[in-house]
């Protein structure tokens, strides 16, 4: 009978998590801080997460404010760490060019074009990652293009023409504000009928 008893008293036995040494994140250009998701995924290596955005947004300050970086930290056994700062996301690049904000809402929308030209001149600036360097120009550039195809861009062979992409930006605004009409009704049906 007391050996049941004292089964039931026995707490459960505390897992430790023990965490990787290399942390990959985004972090935007000059914007971090303690806040979740950084703070805690930093706090629970170690590191000093104050010090840490500081030296961050420090290193980030030639890049435009908000854009997205991914970051490898490498933790040391002694509570240190290597920083390597990435150049900016492909989709943010890509998306950039294309002068969209968001990608496709249907599998077959188109919501931007860009030429060969420009993937080039992206794939020179992706060359310089860590990651990257020793990879061909062509097989980035291979990787943009099926980028491209997953956000909804369009990649052309020849240069893009001023007028069509005129008439196209213009079509294309008008289809955006609708499907954000079109979402603005449903959350606020949808808030109705909850309430």
């Amino acid at each position: 009978m007391a050996s049941k008893a004292a089964a039931r008293v026995r707490k459960k036995e505390i897992i430790k998590v023990v965490h990787g040494a290399l942390l990959k994140t985004n972090i935007k250009a000059q914007m971090a801080s303690a806040a979740p998701p950084l703070g805690p995924q930093l706090g629970q290596r170690g590191l000093n997460v104050a010090n840490f955005c500081k030296e961050f947004n420090k290193e980030t300050g030639h890049f435009k404010q908000g854009i997205p970086l991914p970051t490898r930290i490498s933790v040391k056994p002694d509570r240190t760490y290597d920083l390597e700062i990435c150049t900016p996301t492909t989709t943010w690049l890509l998306k950039q060019a294309a002068g969209i904000g968001r990608g496709k809402a249907s599998r077959d929308e188109i919501v931007g074009k860009l030429s060969v030209k420009h993937l080039y001149e992206i794939a020179r600036v992706k060359s310089r990652d860590k990651a990257l360097q020793g990879v061909p120009l062509q097989e980035i550039c291979q990787n943009l293009v099926k980028t491209c195809r997953t956000i909804g861009i369009e990649v052309q062979n020849e240069d893009l023409n001023v007028d069509e992409l005129k008439v196209f930006l213009a079509e294309r605004k008008q289809k955006v504000e609708a499907q954000l009409k079109d979402l603005a009704d449903k959350k606020a049906a949808k808030m109705l009928r909850t309430t």
